[in-house]
């Protein structure tokens, strides 16, 4: 892997609060330059089963990038370290978490990594911010890597909702290339469900499996798919007046979530690039009033979200 240092574009209206550094593997790399021009039968798929847009009620989604990474703070080894040779975790940094679920492989680590210490307190504060400003999620959807789904229920807990919302699990959430080796390594909601985190066990995703070499148009059109198909699910004739859905991602989400419902082209050769600005914890809210019938992206309650905010 290689570390970049973030170059902050003002061109782009998401930024708020640049974050210092993005990391992008070699898998990233080969296949950004590689295969541009190789197109996948599902992109159509999306592109014609999209529903037609719902207009019948008051929504907001809070879209929000997850906490800091263990990973990214103590190096892509980090888990050789936390487990003795029995598998027991034993944290040996006070920036570890204090505790994990079980897997059946500790390298399952590398390939989906939890937060720091820091990076859940600083999902509770997030939490507790967005309480002080009355904001209350009506739904919460998380994308299934381990980071967020930690950063969901840090943020649930400092809104003292984390006993009364449960975390709708979305693999369609997950960002581009988290799939390349597979699903089978993400916990299940039956594992979060068993480890304490209160998760919705009924819900059913909307897409199960991800394409291992999904290419950067398709996950465009993967992430409109999704936040469409939310936004047709709740509002519904019986919905409330408002809706406010929490959705946890990642770097590149409140780019490609936002995108069709404000009405701007996808920027798929410089994803990557716009990433480089969405720090941990970041968030974006795309609102859409039922009179106007239209999305638009709103000002922060506060500045951002950042850990500089709280």
């Amino acid at each position: 892997r290689y570390i970049y240092p973030r170059i902050p574009s003002r061109s782009e209206s998401l930024i708020q609060q640049p974050a210092d550094y993005y990391e992008r593997d070699s898998y990233h790399h080969h296949y950004r330059h590689h295969h541009h021009h190789h197109h996948y039968s599902h992109e159509q798929l999306f592109s014609q089963g999209q529903p037609p847009p719902s207009d019948g009620c008051d929504m907001r989604f809070f879209i929000i990038r997850h906490g800091e990474r263990v990973d990214r703070y103590f190096g892509s080894n980090w888990f050789m370290l936390a487990f003795d040779h029995l598998g027991q975790y034993r944290p040996y940094h006070i920036n570890y978490p204090p505790d994990l679920p079980a897997r059946p492989n500790k390298y399952f680590w590398a390939l989906d990594t939890p937060l720091t210490r820091d990076g859940l307190n600083a999902a509770q504060n997030v939490g507790r911010v967005l309480g002080l400003n009355q904001f209350e999620p009506s739904y919460v959807y998380s994308s299934p890597a381990m980071r967020c789904i930690f950063t969901t229920y840090q943020i649930l807990k400092g809104l003292g909702l984390e006993n009364k919302l449960s975390i709708r699990i979305e693999p369609g959430l997950l960002e581009l290339g988290a799939a390349r080796f597979g699903m089978s390594f993400f916990l299940k909601p039956i594992d979060w469900y068993n480890y304490g985190i209160n998760v919705d066990l009924s819900y059913q995703p909307i897409i199960q499996n991800i394409d291992p070499l999904e290419r950067e148009s398709a996950y465009y059109l993967r992430s409109k798919f999704i936040i469409r198909q939310i936004e047709q699910t709740h509002c519904t004739a019986s919905s409330p007046s408002t809706l406010n859905i929490l959705i946890v991602g990642h770097a590149t989400s409140p780019e490609t979530l936002t995108w069709d419902l404000v009405g701007r082209q996808p920027n798929v050769y410089d994803l990557f690039t716009l990433s480089l600005n969405i720090g941990y914890l970041q968030m974006v809210i795309t609102e859409r009033q039922k009179s106007s019938k239209s999305w638009s992206l709103t000002e922060m309650p506060l500045q951002s979200t950042t850990l500089k905010w709280v």
